[in-house]
């Protein structure tokens, strides 16, 4: 049951609206009509930090777009430069790891991703269903180089996009060029499934799992596998 002015993600009385995805990823010109739900403290203010440090990393991945990145340079390396952020930037470009090819690229620490996505997940389903999402949440990512998950799983939510055909809900944000996602729950388990995709380009597939559930009990059988491939 709805209870007005109750947290997206508990039952603690709200302070203030939070933005789905975080207001930071959205540059000036296009904040307009944004997703809001309300929040208590520990959820919103408490996770400002989180916000502000996986800002970097998104709008970075967003830089292969014009407006991804625009955003980039102007807003997100400008407030690295801030004094009061000297503290997070020095940490990030310690995180830097140069690979053979040249290549930069960034270590950072699962829980953050964990928790970012968690919170637009169940964000987004209190959004359209007006209730907490009372499961565990888990996301995938075509940018994110996810180590502590086999190749199966990956493939099977990899696929799920196709394989759900016909059942996915349009979500119809307002700035589609930043953020666009669909939804949909599953009759397999009650999944919430959503399929996010920011600047474009970068797309998260995030899921609810139910209590008996582990991400490792959700796979494809060879036969799908090979029904999947071969109608590629």
């Amino acid at each position: 049951m709805f209870v007005k002015d109750q947290c997206y993600w508990c039952s603690n009385p709200t302070v203030s609206n939070e933005h789905i995805p975080p207001l930071g990823l959205f540059p000036n010109g296009h904040k307009v009509d944004l997703i809001t739900v309300r929040s208590c403290s520990n959820h919103n203010h408490d996770l400002s930090k989180i916000d502000e440090r996986m800002r970097f990393y998104m709008t970075s991945m967003g830089s292969d777009t014009q407006i991804g990145l625009k955003h980039f340079k102007e807003k997100t390396i400008k407030g690295l430069r801030r004094i009061e952020s000297r503290g997070l930037a020095i940490d990030i470009i310690n995180k830097k790891i140069i690979t053979s090819d040249g290549t930069s690229l960034f270590k950072e620490d699962s829980e953050n991703w964990d928790l970012y996505f968690e919170k637009i997940i169940r964000g987004l389903y209190f959004f359209h269903f007006k209730t907490q999402l009372n499961s565990r949440t888990h996301f995938f990512s075509n940018k994110l180089r996810m180590l502590d998950l086999s190749a199966n799983v990956h493939f099977f939510y990899h696929t799920i996009e196709e394989r759900m055909s016909g059942k996915w809900i349009e979500g119809n944000p307002k700035n589609k060029k930043i953020f666009d996602y669909k939804y949909c729950l599953s009759e397999v388990d009650n999944q919430f499934l959503v399929i996010m995709k920011f600047y474009v380009n970068h797309q998260i597939i995030g899921i609810s799992l139910p209590d008996e559930k582990d991400i490792d009990d959700y796979s494809i059988s060879f036969e799908e596998y090979k029904k999947y491939m071969d109608n590629i």
